[in-house]
């Protein structure tokens, strides 16, 4: 069989398996129409050296399962450096520097004078 013929067997056969799996990596829909799209891209190109030693099921959900698990490394690596909001806040401001921090020690040095007071 050519590598079209493979292909579109294997789409036929397994798109809606795919469909859930990449739905299983990622929930973003649409990174998850990336995903798919990419997983069909490659699963497409693997059939050049498809030799037949495996299953055809087992071939394509190796193929699958390694573009989905490269995505989601790819995803942890680029929101790694992303902070929630919380940690941002608790950021001194670059803007002022020193002083916000000299700013910030002297409210919480008043606000423990204020605590002693009776």
């Amino acid at each position: 069989m050519s590598q079209d013929e493979l292909y579109r067997d294997a789409a036929d056969q397994f798109g809606s398996a795919l469909d859930r799996l990449a739905r299983a990596y990622e929930v973003d829909p649409e990174k998850r129409r990336d995903l798919i799209q990419e997983i069909h891209f490659q699963l497409w190109r693997s059939f050049q050296k498809f030799d037949a030693r495996c299953s055809l099921r087992t071939w394509v959900y190796r193929v699958a399962h390694h573009v989905a698990a490269s995505h989601v490394v790819r995803e942890r690596r680029i929101f790694k450096n992303l902070v929630s909001l919380e940690e941002l806040e608790m950021l001194p401001d670059k803007g002022q520097g020193q002083s916000s921090v000299d700013q910030s020690r002297n409210l919480e040095r008043l606000s423990m004078l204020i605590q002693k007071l009776k």
